[in-house]
């Protein structure tokens, strides 16, 4: 033990000396038998096998040799189609407006957010890796560069990023989500989901604060409105800290309403309790009585059970309620918020409910004089005019927002984000919102039926994530795949698709083909 003075003069402490722990990740710290003692201590060596015999090693193995010799190879021979899919849908045009930073780069912004898309669908872990694959053959021939820009480049972009090139992105995203929702047929109803999901920080970056959501620890939050008839991400972004969403909701739902008032008969917002304000539900109610709004408004919210509403539920008599799922029961009431923030609201509305009867606590061979018995209680704020048990099975639907959020962290790394500033870090995810939307309307229209619900994981296995030879040709870029594997029918689709989607784009191809 040592004693070491610390704080102010007179004070003292008594702490163990520090030590390191031994890194035992080299290779030189092992003895050259080492292999020879793991096989000579394995199972089949020291144990009686009896009938079993061991297996030897594969015949080539012994003669094992690498020849790095074979130019042209790519790992993602699938991604140079999901970019002709996407410079075709107006990508780069989309992207050439983005503002400039103050430091020149041979790289324009937008052919810098091309690349951020591409590595993105591709699947690399983190913007860093960008330089593993800076020669790939195939990801420099879908972004027609003869070599990706390094991560020291991608770094000063994240780093110099602005205000104004965050709120082109986000434009961006919602002019592309708006355009894609044009089935052939007009949809009747179209429902939208909001959620939001912690975004875990690693080091020190601007904008992070601790909160008990995330256990203490510094977090961000990332909110997003989705379209549960799509699964496209309509709009959203990288919040700061713990921010709550409620006060967006104004600028989030006009968007919304812009983007899908005029494709449809009636818009239903549904969300969880952090979008349970008077302000969001008079906001809707508002939308849906103006006359200028082409569409009616409803929502489905979930309630946040205070104390009024919890006195509300217990009073309702038991005939009002009725089985609905398993250990479940449902009923409804008329409710009025009693206290709101900025002003009144007198306004009665419907509330489904929904109640579940807990186990009893304490010891059950001791009596009660009055059995009370405990339930779990839920409620749905709603302006829809459908059955209690319909609202509730609408409501719980909403799952698939989950499936959003879980697909955009760990298909496209909203988990690693590459900037100590927020602005970088809120750009980057616009651009995780892109690449999303990209791959899922490729996705739809590009790939098989039996694939159109896939996750990008699995998409880059069977399509995006395949080996390939490049061959550059005077007027066409080939790909040589294997023969073998269920990458060749659905690459063999792809391709179906992309001429029959692209055929009105002939002539506008023609030319980027002969140079």
């Amino acid at each position: 033990m040592r004693v070491e003075s610390v704080g102010k003069p007179g004070r003292t402490r008594v702490s163990a000396p520090r030590k390191k722990v031994q890194d035992l990740r080299r290779a030189e710290l092992y003895d050259a038998d080492f292999v020879a003692r793991l096989f000579e201590q394995s199972a089949p060596q020291c144990l009686e096998l009896g009938p079993a015999r061991h297996v030897r090693p594969p015949q080539g193995l012994a003669g094992l040799v690498y020849r790095c010799d074979r130019p042209g190879l790519t790992g993602f021979a699938g991604v140079p189609a999901l970019m002709k899919f996407g410079y075709s849908v107006g990508l780069a045009d989309r992207l050439g407006g983005m503002p400039t930073s103050k430091r020149e780069s041979v790289y324009s912004p937008g052919k810098l957010c091309e690349v951020v898309v591409g590595i993105l669908a591709a699947g690399l872990e983190r913007v860093a890796h960008v330089d593993e694959v800076s020669h790939d053959p195939g990801l420099c021939a879908a972004l027609g560069l003869e070599r990706l820009p390094d991560q020291a480049t991608l770094s000063r972009f994240f780093a110099e990023a602005r205000d104004g090139q965050v709120r082109h992105l986000r434009q961006v995203n919602r002019d592309l989500s708006r355009q894609t929702v044009a089935p052939r047929e007009r949809p009747r109803r179209l429902v939208v989901d909001g959620d939001t999901r912690v975004v875990g920080v690693y080091g020190k970056q601007e904008g992070a604060k601790a909160s008990p959501r995330n256990g203490g620890d510094p977090h961000f939050t990332f909110e997003i409105m989705a379209l549960r008839n799509s699964y496209d991400i309509l709009d959203g972004g990288l919040l700061r800290g713990a921010t709550h969403p409620a006060p967006l909701f104004e600028q989030r739902f006009a968007a919304i309403v812009e983007q899908l008032g005029s494709k449809t008969d009636e818009l239903i917002v549904c969300a969880d309790a952090a979008w349970y304000a008077a302000h969001i539900l008079q906001r809707i109610e508002a939308a849906d009585e103006d006359e200028s709004v082409p569409c009616a408004c409803k929502y489905a919210i979930r309630a946040q059970i205070r104390d009024g509403l919890k006195h509300a539920i217990a009073a309702l008599p038991e005939e009002a309620w009725r089985p609905c799922d398993q250990d479940v029961e449902i009923a409804e009431l008329s409710f009025t918020f009693r206290e709101v923030r900025g002003g009144k609201d007198t306004r009665a509305r419907r509330y489904v409910v929904t109640r579940k009867r807990l186990e009893e606590r304490g010891d059950p061979a001791q009596g009660v004089l009055v059995p009370q018995p405990r339930y779990e209680v839920g409620a749905i704020v709603t302006s829809l005019a459908w059955k209690p048990r319909q609202v509730w099975a609408f409501y719980n639907r909403r799952a698939t927002i989950e499936t959003i959020l879980k697909e955009s962290a760990l298909g496209f790394r909203m988990d690693h984000l590459p900037s100590g500033r927020f602005a970088g870090n809120e750009l980057f995810c616009q651009l995780l919102i892109l690449a999303y939307n990209l791959v899922n309307l490729f996705r739809r229209l590009c790939l098989p039926p039996e694939d159109g619900r896939r996750h990008v994981q699995g998409l880059r296995r069977m399509v995006l994530g395949v080996p390939g030879l490049v061959e550059r040709g005077r007027e066409a870029l080939i790909l040589h795949c294997a023969d073998v594997g269920p990458h060749v029918p659905r690459l063999a689709h792809i391709m179906e698709a992309l001429d029959r989607w692209l055929k009105p784009l002939s002539d506008w191809w023609a030319p980027a083909a002969a140079t």
